[in-house]
């Protein structure tokens, strides 16, 4: 199939060759109507040539103007997407440090922990020491205490046999 273009183009091209046609016949006859109607023929064929170049260039320049739209989509686009994983990454870090935070806390929390338990330990193992050593003060003060019992009763004894001797 021929392109419409070119049929137009043939077009125009008829009509500024009849224009030519009609002016040359209009100056040689001496026919100023059709050298005007020639000359008309020729300008209209121009101005339809001049039209369809400023349609194409028109053309050329929406077509331009929409590759740099889709650029510019393109573009915002992009950032849109850098943006979001921007976010996303600052996101999953905060999420990381929140993790580590807490793992820290629980950390220290069990260090603290056995810390407690470490010293209630050493107070209880204090604390049954002591015990020990009451037990052990108690008895040896029992110890003593019979002791002294003991020599008091054989103090009184020899006493009453002194007191007995000097009475006889």
């Amino acid at each position: 199939m021929a392109d419409p273009s070119e049929s137009t183009k043939t077009a125009r091209a008829g009509q500024r060759i009849a224009g030519a046609v009609k002016q040359a016949a209009g100056a040689v006859t001496d026919n100023q109507h059709l050298r005007a109607e020639g000359e008309l023929q020729q300008e209209k064929a121009d101005a339809a040539k001049e039209a369809k170049r400023a349609d194409e260039f028109a053309e050329q320049k929406r077509e331009e103007a929409e590759a740099r739209a889709k650029e510019e989509e393109l573009a915002v686009e992009r950032e849109r997407l850098a943006n979001e994983d921007a976010a996303a990454a600052r996101e999953e870090r905060a999420e990381q440090d929140r993790r580590a935070e807490q793992q820290r806390a629980a950390q220290d929390t069990a260090v603290r922990q056995q810390a407690t338990e470490n010293v209630a330990q050493a107070r209880e193992q204090e604390l049954r020491r002591d015990e020990v050593d009451a037990v052990r003060e108690r008895a040896a003060a029992e110890g003593r205490a019979q002791d002294e019992e003991v020599r008091a009763e054989r103090a009184r004894r020899d006493a009453e046999t002194i007191e007995k001797l000097e009475e006889d």
